[in-house]
């Protein structure tokens, strides 16, 4: 049977964690805290300052390396994690490990849009990404369209979220999905976060505050980065991020925004049954309903 494709390798504890730490970096650690793992990293928050990320698969190395390279060069209207340390052959581990500063905010996956100004929001991540899209950081790719792997396994995507789900939500996300064309060249390319989920944009309580885990970082069709924040808040924020961003999305981008935002939410339901994390799958679950019901899907090429 396949594993799971956040499965890691190893395990890391913590006496694990100090010792590596200490070993390579030399710093004294008065407190450990497991801030928790992804689909790519452990990730350790040292002294309250120092956020460690150890990749969990050998295959993690090459993304890592990528990421703490693009930060130094990285420098946007929202805060990103600065690399303090990098280590790229440690003593007595097996694998490179990064530092990084710590960045203070709520991920926005835990903050349900009713809670906060959605158009401030919108509005602070459309120059973010203006921004980050101008620069030209990643290296080009052939164009493709972002959601033309989902769909090969769409049919087990969605056997995955049955029962998280009505039943009735569940046949217009279907009805959706089978009227989205996919694109073969979509124009836009640029550099992207390429993983912008609500779980990667930190909250001050008052508008957005940071961005985190660069990991995937990408040439890519640039509106792969508002799919996340359209499935967490829908077309209000969608059209906020739009009134500061450079250029207008037409149906196309539209219709890619929102099927990339439902496959989005419905991965995110997979992935927290999976790790039996009741709070977010209760959220994702409530986040693409609302879509739903709010008639988002009844026609994904309709303007905003």
């Amino acid at each position: 049977m396949p594993q799971p494709p956040w499965q890691a390798e190893y395990e890391l504890h913590e006496n694990q964690v100090c010792t590596i730490i200490t070993t390579n970096i030399g710093i004294e650690i008065n407190v450990a805290e497991f801030l928790g793992e992804g689909w790519d990293f452990y990730n350790w928050l040292i002294n309250k300052r120092i956020v460690f990320r150890f990749p969990k698969r050998h295959s993690d190395i090459d993304t890592l390396v990528q990421e703490q390279r693009l930060l130094r060069k990285l420098e946007l209207p929202l805060r990103t994690p600065s690399v303090k340390y990098w280590c790229e052959r440690p003593l007595d581990f097996h694998k490179p490990f990064a530092g990084y500063s710590f960045l203070v905010g709520t991920p926005l996956e835990e903050v349900p849009s009713d809670d906060c100004d959605v158009a401030r929001l919108g509005r602070t991540l459309g120059t973010c990404l203006t921004a980050l899209h101008n620069r030209r950081l990643t290296r080009p790719l052939v164009p493709a369209d972002p959601l033309a792997l989902w769909f090969k396994n769409k049919k087990e995507l969605f056997a995955r979220v049955v029962g998280a789900l009505s039943s009735d939500v569940l046949e217009v996300i279907k009805s959706a999905a089978l009227a989205y064309r996919i694109r073969p060249r979509p124009s836009h390319q640029v550099t992207t976060h390429n993983d912008l989920g609500v779980e990667h944009i930190l909250y001050d309580g008052t508008d957005l505050c940071a961005i985190i885990d660069w990991a995937d970082a990408a040439t890519a069709n640039g509106f792969v980065d508002f799919a996340g924040i359209w499935a967490w808040g829908g077309a209000p924020v969608l059209k906020a991020c739009f009134e500061n961003y450079y250029m207008e999305p037409d149906r196309e981008d539209l219709a890619q925004i929102r099927m990339h935002g439902t496959c989005y939410a419905l991965e995110q339901i997979y992935y927290a049954r999976q790790i039996h994390n009741e709070s977010l799958c209760r959220a994702a679950s409530a986040w693409i309903t609302q879509r739903v019901q709010d008639g988002e899907l009844n026609d994904i090429y309709g303007t905003l």
